[in-house]
C-alpha cells in the first residue's frame, strides 16, 4: 500500500514537471507583438479667414488743402490714369497769385535785356575810347599833340571802363532778382497745382463722399481709392497652424460654409510674426486670445471678385 502510493506521487510530480517545461517554452518561442503603425498627424490643407484686396491696399483720398469743391470729373466705379484730374478746389486766388508772378518774371526778363543792351553800348564806346586813348598817347610820346588832350583820352576810357563794371554788376543783379522772381513763380505754380486733385497712380475710384459745393480740408478723407496691382486674399491664419504655412504653396478662395473655389493662386507672403486677429475682430465669438499669422495670396489673373469680399481661404499642403 504504501508502496503505491509513493509511485503515485512520482508519477503525479513528474507529469506536473514536463507541463511547466512546456508551458515555459511555448512562452520563450511566442512571438514579439507587433508594434502599431504610426499615423501621420500633418494636416493636407488649412481654412483661414481672409478678405479681397488690391496689393497696393485700398487708399483714402485726402487732399494737402482746404478748398470749396468746384468741379468732380470721376465717380465711384471709374477707372483713371496717373496724374488725371477727378476733382477740382476754388483757385480763383491762386490764379491770380500765379499771374502775378508770371507777370513780374516776365518785367524782370524786359529788365536785363535793358542791361545787357545797355552794357554792350557801353563796350563800344570803351572800345572807340580806347583806340582814341592809345592815339593821343603816342601822339603825345611824339610832341605832336598837347598833353591834356591825353589826359582828357585817358579819363573818358577809364571813365567808360567803370561804367563797364557798373552795367556788369547791374546784370548780374537783375538775373538774381530774375532767379528769385522764377522761384516764386514755381511756389505759386506749386500753390496752384495743388487746387486739383489728382491720381498718384493708376487704379480705380472705389468711393466719393463730396458734392460740388462740398468743403473739403486735409484731415478728413473724401474717398476711397485702389491702385492697379495684383488681386490679393489677405489672410490670418490661426497660431496652431501658422508654422506650416510658405510662400508658394498652392492654394483657393471660397465663399464661407461653401467647397466651390471662386478663384486659385499661390501664398506669395507669410508674416514673420504672430498679431492680434485684426481682420475679423468685429465676428460674435471671436477668440481674441488667439495670436494669428497674416498670410498674403495672389489670386491668378483674371479672377473678378469684388474688394472687400469675405472669403474661406485654402491652403494646400500636400498635392492630392
Amino acid at each position: 500500500m504504501k508502496k503505491s502510493r509513493t509511485k503515485f506521487l512520482s508519477w503525479t510530480l513528474a507529469a506536473l514537471a514536463i507541463g511547466c517545461a512546456a508551458g515555459c517554452q511555448s512562452k520563450s518561442a511566442a512571438p514579439p507583438p507587433k508594434s502599431e503603425a504610426k499615423m501621420d498627424m500633418t494636416p493636407t490643407r488649412i481654412v483661414g479667414l481672409g478678405r479681397i484686396e488690391p496689393e497696393l491696399k485700398i487708399l483714402d483720398l485726402q487732399s494737402e488743402v482746404a478748398g470749396i469743391v468746384t468741379g468732380i470729373f470721376f465717380h465711384a466705379g471709374d477707372v483713371v490714369a496717373k496724374d488725371q484730374t477727378f476733382v477740382e478746389l476754388s483757385s480763383a486766388i491762386e490764379k491770380a497769385r500765379l499771374e502775378q508772378k508770371a507777370a513780374q518774371v516776365q518785367s524782370q526778363r524786359s529788365q536785363i535785356d535793358a542791361a545787357r543792351a545797355a552794357l554792350g553800348s557801353a563796350r563800344a564806346r570803351t572800345e572807340n575810347a580806347r583806340l582814341s586813348f592809345l592815339r593821343a598817347k603816342s601822339l603825345t610820346e611824339q610832341d605832336a599833340q598837347s598833353k591834356s588832350i591825353f589826359d582828357a583820352a585817358k579819363a573818358e576810357y577809364e571813365s567808360l571802363l567803370e561804367d563797364i563794371k557798373r552795367l556788369e554788376a547791374g546784370v548780374v543783379a537783375a538775373e538774381d532778382i530774375l532767379k528769385q522772381a522764377q522761384a516764386d513763380q514755381r511756389l505759386s505754380q506749386a500753390e496752384y497745382d495743388r487746387r486739383f486733385i489728382k491720381a498718384r497712380s493708376d487704379g480705380q475710384i472705389l468711393s466719393l463722399d463730396i458734392t460740388v459745393g462740398s468743403l473739403i480740408s486735409p484731415e478728413k478723407p473724401f474717398g476711397t481709392f485702389a491702385s492697379k496691382s495684383a488681386l490679393i486674399a489677405r489672410v490670418e491664419i490661426d497660431e496652431m497652424f501658422a508654422g506650416l504655412i510658405q510662400p508658394g504653396q498652392k492654394s483657393y478662395v471660397r465663399a464661407p460654409g461653401m467647397t466651390e473655389a471662386l478663384a486659385r493662386g499661390k501664398v506669395t507672403f507669410a508674416g514673420p510674426s504672430l498679431r492680434r486677429k485684426s481682420l475679423f475682430s468685429d465676428d460674435v465669438g471671436s477668440l481674441e486670445d488667439r495670436r494669428v499669422r497674416e498670410i498674403w495670396i495672389t489670386l491668378d489673373p483674371g479672377s473678378r471678385l469684388l474688394f472687400g469680399t469675405r472669403v474661406e481661404a485654402v491652403v494646400l499642403l500636400k498635392e492630392s
